[in-house]
């Protein structure tokens, strides 16, 4: 898949998808206003192992599914020049790790894992901090990357 039908396919996804769900580390909800304090401990002592865990997730996803990988367009011109318009679906696993480390600890945006099961596209979002999406998966393949997400001590759920 070329670039620019790539990026219409995310940009679609990411625009119509009532199908959407955010990978969290606790089961609930913060309604607490003290969540701050928190998010700023998370921050500190918790972000590196939630990018492991996303590395393994994003891994398994690209490994097991046919798939793309797509830098925004906006990060790639700050971060990785030469990684703009690119599938980095063939990059080193090590470069790959290296570019997710750096949107979760340095709160960049974003990284998109288009992956199909069949003829169904599904979107892996990795935005900045603690900020992972999943968009327009189904049936067995939605199965497939719950367990994923529950097999590294997380939880997919529903953004509606």
């Amino acid at each position: 898949m070329n670039s620019e039908k790539g990026v219409d396919l995310i940009d679609e996804m990411l625009e119509n998808s009532d199908n959407g769900y955010y990978i969290d580390f606790v089961p609930f909800t913060f309604q607490n206003e003290d969540y701050g304090r928190l998010e700023t401990y998370l921050n500190k002592h918790y972000k590196l192992q939630f990018a492991n865990k996303i590395k393994f997730i994003t891994f398994a996803i690209i490994y097991y599914y046919d798939s793309y990988v797509y830098l925004d367009e906006r990060v790639a011109n700050a971060l990785y020049p030469d990684l703009k318009n690119k599938d980095l679906r063939n990059l080193e696993l090590e470069e790959l790790a290296n570019i997710i480390d750096s949107l979760i600890m340095d709160d960049y945006s974003g990284l998109n894992v288009l992956f199909k099961n069949e003829d169904h596209f599904s979107l892996l979002r990795i935005e900045d901090g603690f900020d992972t999406y999943l968009f327009n998966s189904e049936g067995h393949t939605h199965e497939n990357i719950e367990s994923l997400v529950e097999h590294q001590g997380l939880y997919l759920k529903s953004i509606n």
